[in-house]
């Protein structure tokens, strides 16, 4: 992961039971919507829409798990972000290329980043690498309240709030269509 501009980007994730929906990753206003049993990702400039089995890129989230190494530890202390009470775990380890990696991650039961339940694909290594413990606190509804890399904070939970979402939230719009996945076929090598 690079981070190409200091500028802040916003992520609003929308959650009700075992559906989540997150808004702000990427260009163009798209969504992700996980259902449990899919992934669903909104294209508003195309007004399509792509529905991908949630292992979907396991293989590829595997191989970039497996270039970091290291562990998290939870340090016993605790914090209050947003309104809402985190365990505090510290990260040492490697990147990737070899360089040293060292970070502290707040983790709450229920809210913050799911990042677990966007796994599968090349998001894993974002939580893989940590070791058991921290990837069973991430898997079993655990999210990310703050996160920092190095002393830089690079995710901040700003507002958390409760309100009653409609189940069309989980859900493409019903005027966009459906992509065709064979379109996505890799070109073969002769």
């Amino acid at each position: 992961y690079e981070r190409h501009s200091d500028q802040a980007d916003t992520i609003t994730q929308i959650t009700k039971g075992s559906k989540t929906r997150v808004e702000g990753m990427g260009r163009g206003g798209g969504a992700m919507i996980m259902n449990g049993t899919s992934r669903i990702i909104i294209l508003p400039e195309q007004k399509q829409y792509m529905e991908l089995p949630m292992n979907f890129g396991d293989r590829a989230g595997d191989r970039e798990s497996a270039k970091h190494h290291g562990v998290a530890e939870k340090t016993g202390k605790t914090e209050t972000i947003a309104g809402i009470k985190c365990d505090d775990w510290h990260y040492k380890g490697t990147s990737s290329d070899d360089k040293p990696e060292e970070g502290d991650a707040c983790v709450a039961q229920g809210a913050g980043l799911m990042i677990g339940r966007l796994a599968g694909g090349v998001t894993r290594h974002l939580f893989g690498a940590g070791g058991k413990e921290f990837n069973d606190a991430i898997s079993n509804g655990g999210g990310l309240m703050k996160v920092t890399e190095n002393g830089k904070v690079t995710l901040l939970a700003v507002k958390a709030q409760e309100t009653s979402v409609p189940d069309a939230m989980f859900a493409p719009p019903t005027d966009y269509t459906k992509m065709d996945m064979s379109q996505m076929a890799m070109p073969h090598k002769p």
